[in-house]
């Protein structure tokens, strides 16, 4: 136990009679690796903060349920721990609400807009003026002395920050250069439509893009007017569902595993009601103005309770607290104090309901957690996991309410947080809209290549997200791709050609040293695994063991044992499996997993005929194409070319490779079309950048010689006497060398000793030019 004061949280060490694995993990709580010890043996509970569901999904998402997707697997599929994963749905927030109603009340106005007119640029103006006096805050009056009411402030303030590059205005904000972006945007496309009303342009579908360009400052603004009108539920209940399944879709898209149990926000409202009205009656918290909020000077401190566990130093926080109540909570002076947080929100005009003992509301956003949480779990948990963005406030709101409502001290036993994913030394957020959505990330990479970028980095250390990153990523991720598809070929090959034993031994010093090296492998990966789930370590030590794997390839066919490969390859597929990197499979496969055909393996005649045309159709071609050559008397050479072409090019595109060896016996690799079609595209790109830079460089070196032909040609006389050379210097030689400055102040001899030397210079360069023209 650590000990402790009323300023120094205190965590208590679980204790279990029974055997555990030696697993130890980074725990917010202590700062500090500590051993893993679950309440009920092997069984382990755990809780993870899901999504709130009014967007996309981005790539900070895709770093958050992959690392603990990897942590998930490796205690599930490497440790063997029973686990039990709930996982939640936020479908009642501020957030959810705004965007449902921007996204109404936008549509209903291109619905009333039916043409381009003088009042639609009026409205986007007005808009436009207020998004950026809010937005600006402060700013505007102070950088040009009046708030925003027009074009000509609009132009002076974009003056006065230099068009948003300003170095003071980017760092007053986060969010200073987006909204910027996002007016700027929206004044040039008023521009615009101001010429095409003048052109007599004014259709509704250029209505339509003045709009579509200004919906940024828009939304807001038809919200402030028009907000409290939306009434009908069903508008912020169906944008939630849309972007629920749209994230599970990039979770299945990814290898996610679901978790065990899904709850949703809006499925639990009444147990909500239920656990505030505890925490009432247990003297933390009170009603005020129909809203309910946490009293945390009457938990802090009292029967063992501490607030701010997570993060002791961010207690007062005025601003992350205030992050936390959310857009929509009310401002005024209903809480006691400024660290009090809502648990009931009293609903405002235009935002959702539920029924309470204290208004029509529905609940606050660390509420949600604590009570789907405890219904499924219990009063005590054994791992919870988030991002490290929501240690404060609301992992801390999370586990004053839980012990506050159950009278414990430890809801939590570990708190496992995963580390922000940062892009340009930002991290990536909705909020800041520098996020790359995971559908779009997926098109430039795939899943596995994504998820190597993960396993690369420390689960809780901050990382960053981009394209020098992702290289290195693909570059392990390739290399452990060639070492799965080069030993499969090579099992494929010697079951092929076995013919019985020939009596000689073929486990020797080379396979012995290979099988300890395997062996010290697994022991490195072992340890590294229960160091805090440390999988960069374990690639690494993956790496090597592939390394001298590959080196022993290398002593050929006829010198080497398939056995003693197939072990290693087939221990590095399970380590791949419980990293996530291979799809589902039978556990004795070797990579990244085969496409099931049916139970028996066989497959029905609809998935053989589709897998084996498509060959037979090339290798029937290449038959007849062979024949007509025979037949007609054709060379050698044709022949060969046929050969090279069915290797290079048709079988390549059914995700056939046809390794040629020096024994005269080629290897056949199966390897994903795709993953050709994409290793192709890559080798052409990067000839073409080859190809560009060499271009590049010819190009200077003649614009090169061209500007010293062009230079031989002026006589050394003339040199300094150019109409720019005469701005510099008043008096000459008779060489024509300088001797005096404009001013007629006479130059150093330093000076006119360094211009001699290009006089000579150039004299030499001259002569070689009329030598030429002789």
């Amino acid at each position: 136990m650590m000990s402790s004061n009323n300023s120094s949280p205190s965590w208590e060490q679980p204790e279990s009679a029974h055997p555990q694995t030696g697993l130890e993990v980074f725990n917010t709580f202590t700062k500090t690796k500590v051993p893993f010890v679950p309440r009920k043996g092997n069984r382990v509970s755990w809780y993870g903060c899901g999504p709130t569901v009014y967007d996309a999904a981005h790539m900070g998402h895709a770093r958050n349920y992959m690392c603990f997707d990897i942590i998930r697997r490796i205690m599930e599929d490497y440790l063997g721990y029973d686990l039990n994963v709930v996982m939640n749905i936020t479908d009642i927030d501020d957030k959810i609400i705004l965007c449902a109603r921007h996204k109404h009340l936008l549509s209903q106005y291109r619905t009333q807009v039916t043409a381009l007119t003088e009042q639609t640029i009026e409205d986007a103006g007005n808009a436009l003026y207020e998004f950026a006096n809010a937005s600006f805050k402060g700013l505007v009056e102070l950088r040009i002395g009046r708030t925003i009411g027009c074009d000509d402030d609009w132009k002076a303030f974009a003056l006065a920050v230099d068009d948003g590059n300003d170095a003071e205005f980017v760092a007053s904000d986060p969010k200073a250069s987006m909204n910027y972006k996002a007016a700027r945007n929206a004044f040039q496309a008023l521009v615009v439509a101001r010429q095409k009303v003048a052109a007599g342009k004014t259709t509704q579908a250029e209505a339509g893009v003045l709009i579509d360009s200004c919906e940024d400052v828009l939304a807001p603004w038809l919200d402030r007017q028009h907000g409290a009108d939306v009434t009908d539920q069903r508008i912020f209940r169906d944008l939630a569902a849309y972007w629920e399944n749209d994230f599970f879709e990039d979770m299945d898209a990814l290898n996610v595993r679901r978790p065990h149990v899904l709850t949703r926000v809006s499925e639990f409202v009444p147990d909500i009601v239920r656990f505030v009205q505890r925490i009432i009656d247990n003297g933390y918290a009170y009603e005020a103005g129909g809203s309910v909020y946490f009293d945390v000077a009457a938990f802090d401190g009292k029967n063992g309770h501490f607030y701010a566990k997570l993060e002791p130093s961010s207690k007062g926080n005025v601003a992350l607290l205030a992050d936390g109540e959310g857009s929509l909570s009310r401002r005024g002076n209903e809480k006691r104090s400024e660290s009090d947080f809502a648990l009931w929100k009293r609903s405002k005009p235009g935002e959702p309901t539920w029924p309470s003992p204290w208004s029509a509301g529905r609940p606050g956003w660390h509420i949600e957690c604590s009570v789907m949480a405890s219904e499924i779990l219990g009063e005590q948990i054994d791992i919870h996991t988030g991002g490290i963005d929501l240690a404060f406030p609301h992992h801390t709101n999370e586990l004053a309410q839980s012990e506050a409502c159950f009278e414990t001290q430890q809801w939590v036993n570990y708190f496992l947080h995963a580390g922000h994913l940062n892009v340009k030394g930002l991290k990536m957020s909705k909020s800041l809209k520098n996020f790359v959505t995971i559908k779009e990330a997926l098109q430039k990479y795939t899943a596995r290549q994504i998820r190597t970028l993960f396993l690369l980095s420390q689960w809780n250390a901050p990382m960053y997200f981009d394209s020098k990153s992702m290289e290195e990523a693909i570059a392990v991720e390739r290399s452990l791709s060639n070492f799965f598809t080069n030993v499969s070929a090579l099992l494929r090959d010697s079951r092929l050609h076995q013919q019985g034993s020939d009596i000689q031994r073929r486990i020797l010093a080379p396979e012995l040293d290979l099988l300890e090296a395997l062996e010290d492998s697994k022991d490195l990966v072992h340890r590294a695994l229960l160091d805090s789930f440390d999988t960069s370590t374990a690639i690494r030590a993956i790496q090597d063991i592939v390394a001298r794997t590959n080196t022993y390839l290398q002593r050929g066919r006829s010198s080497i044992d398939p056995q003693t490969v197939e072990a290693v390859a087939l221990y590095v597929s399970r380590i791949m499996r419980a990293f996530g990197m291979v799809t589902e499979s039978p556990a004795q496969a070797i990579g990244w997993g085969a496409q099931a055909a049916s139970a028996d393996g066989q497959g029905t005649s609809t998935d053989r005929e589709s897998l084996i045309l498509p060959v037979a159709s090339v290798l029937s071609e290449f038959r007849d194409t062979v024949r007509e050559i025979a037949l007609s008397g054709g060379d050698k050479k044709a022949l060969l070319t046929l050969c090279d072409r069915i290797r290079d090019k048709d079988l390549p595109n059914l995700g056939i490779i046809i390794d040629d060896h020096g024994d005269g016996r080629a290897l056949v690799k199966i390897l994903d079309p795709e993953e050709i079609r994409r290793s192709h595209e890559r080798r052409e790109a990067e000839e073409t950048a080859r190809q560009l830079e060499k271009q590049k460089e010819m190009q200077a070196a003649e614009e090169k010689r061209q500007a010293r032909i062009a230079k031989s040609r002026q006589a050394p006389g003339d040199m300094f006497r150019t109409p720019e050379m005469c701005e510099l210097y008043s008096a000459w030689d008779d060489w024509g060398i300088p001797t005096a400055d404009k001013a007629g102040e006479l130059l150093t001899k330093s000076k006119i000793k360094k211009l001699a030397k290009e006089y000579e210079a150039q004299r030499k360069l001259h002569e070689k030019f009329l030598e030429s023209q002789k």
